[in-house]
């Protein structure tokens, strides 16, 4: 029996590793086995990105699907199975779609594709990676760049403008690198529309309800690295920059871009504006009057009421600004450091400053000669779950809310800088939730063998189960 059993162990390795082969390694067709004639992809904008292929076999085609990613490599690689009738030479096509939820891509978002085309004796050809620029098509755009960074613009937008666009980004930049630690080494795209009306359709959809009270002024993506602003005829600059950042912070935290709390991602960008609004310092002292100042350990993400949120950005903005004052900007860098290997924020600023968020919660308020918050029941001390956050701030001139942002694949967490317009008749957009669409991860192979691999397991446990009864 135990002999049995052993030769059934390595009938078992032997499959598997045969079947490993089988997924891991298909039959790659040679020249002209299976040929492709042609092959496209279309920006249907606001609803859809449309794959096109034709293609031709000495044997029928079975089986075609386009891969996809962001060209920045933010997310892994998802596909489409493309539709079209099996033969010889078929035309197929495969549809991403773009529009809401977790699959809305913002305009600006370059997307890299390929093809794999299969044939019933089991051959495949894939075709090298192309791009696609998904854009919004209503529009003739024309762009400007500097280094990595291009703005996009349109129709009666003249390009002076553009270029003040361009300029805010890169005053952004230069004073936040250094702060960062970081370079610029992925484009960075700003599209940049002048009427509301035109941008309301590119930008993630809303309930009415919020709708009708907002004005979304920007918005940034960080795993598409794209900018969406609406510039009408008042300078941007203030929009632009703190948006802007909001990309430079995500580069910074890396891979653990979506769990930078958002007392720090809205405080670094408010702290990079190059038109900073001076009305936070006022809404911070209506807080401490008040007595509304939320612990920073419950600030992961902006909710409330919109003069709360103002108070948040303003308390933020002050956090940011006491670390860069007693620490220096070199200690931001090393934060963000710690903060991608940690992917906890208490653990980075431990390790960095000697101190979590209540130790640093409680020297900022003794700087401004505030009693820190009394020590938590030990029931309190669990902290609340970390949801990515990057709404960018409304003004104290014409206050108003921002909700919390959550994560093509989901999502940048997209970041909003919302201004209501006055008034009970007022309309627009909130801040977007995270950007989604193309993140599904490509395991077929492995979901096959594991199901091999339970298939062969179940006689073996029925064998050694039936010799313990004997």
């Amino acid at each position: 029996m135990k002999i049995a059993v052993g030769i059934f162990i390595v009938l078992l390795l032997l499959a598997l590793s045969s079947s490993a082969v089988m997924f891991v390694d298909p039959i790659l067709a040679d020249d002209g086995v299976i040929e492709v004639l042609e092959s496209s992809a279309e920006s249907r904008f606001p609803d859809s990105i449309n794959f096109y292929i034709k293609a031709r076999s000495v044997t029928p085609i079975d089986d075609i699907r386009v891969y996809f990613r962001l060209a920045s490599g933010a997310k892994g690689r998802a596909y489409r199975v493309a539709e079209f009738e099996p033969g010889e030479e078929v035309t197929a096509e495969a549809e991403l779609l773009t529009r809401t939820g977790t699959n809305y891509i913002p305009p600006g978002t370059i997307i890299e594709y390929s093809f794999e085309v299969w044939d019933k004796e089991g051959r495949v050809h894939r075709t090298p990676p192309e791009e696609l620029m998904y854009m919004d098509h209503r529009f003739e755009w024309q762009s400007i760049s500097s280094g990595p960074v291009t703005v996009y613009y349109y129709g009666d937008l003249d390009e002076q403008r553009a270029a003040s666009v361009l300029a805010a980004a890169e005053k952004a930049t230069e004073r936040m690198l250094p702060l960062l630690g970081i370079e610029i080494t992925e484009p960075l795209q700003i599209v940049i529309y002048t009427r509301y009306s035109d941008m309301s359709s590119a930008i993630p959809f809303r309930s009415h309800a919020h709708s009708a009270n907002l004005i979304t002024e920007g918005m940034a993506f960080s795993n598409e690295r794209v900018l969406l602003v609406h510039t009408p005829g008042m300078s941007a600059d203030g929009t632009v920059a703190h948006e802007f950042v909001h990309l430079l912070v995500a580069q910074a935290a890396g891979k653990a871009h979506e769990e930078v709390p958002a007392w720090l991602n809205e405080g670094l960008a408010e702290y990079g504006n190059i038109d900073p609004n001076a009305g936070y310092d006022s809404f911070l002292r209506k807080g401490i009057s008040s007595d509304r100042l939320n612990p920073l350990w419950y600030q992961n993400r902006f909710v409330g009421k919109p003069e709360d949120i103002l108070i948040a950005y303003g308390q933020a903005y002050s956090v940011v600004r006491h670390l860069v004052s007693e620490y220096g900007e070199t200690s931001i860098a090393e934060l963000f450091k710690e903060f991608q290997d940690t992917r906890d924020i208490d653990e980075a600023l431990q390790l960095v400053y000697g101190f979590d968020q209540r130790g640093l919660d409680a020297e900022w308020r003794k700087s401004l000669g505030l009693e820190p918050l009394a020590e938590p029941e030990p029931q309190d001390e669990e902290k609340p779950e970390v949801r990515p956050t990057s709404t960018t701030p409304p003004t104290a001139v014409r206050p108003t809310p921002t909700i919390a942002a959550t994560p093509v694949p989901p999502t940048t967490a997209p970041a909003a800088r919302a201004l209501p317009t006055p008034g009970p008749t007022s309309t627009g957009e909130n801040s977007p939730t995270r950007s989604a669409g193309c993140g599904a991860s490509d395991a077929g192979g492995s979901a096959a063998t594991s199901g091999w691999l339970l298939v062969l397991l179940v006689p073996l446990a029925a064998m050694v189960c039936r010799k313990r009864r004997s």
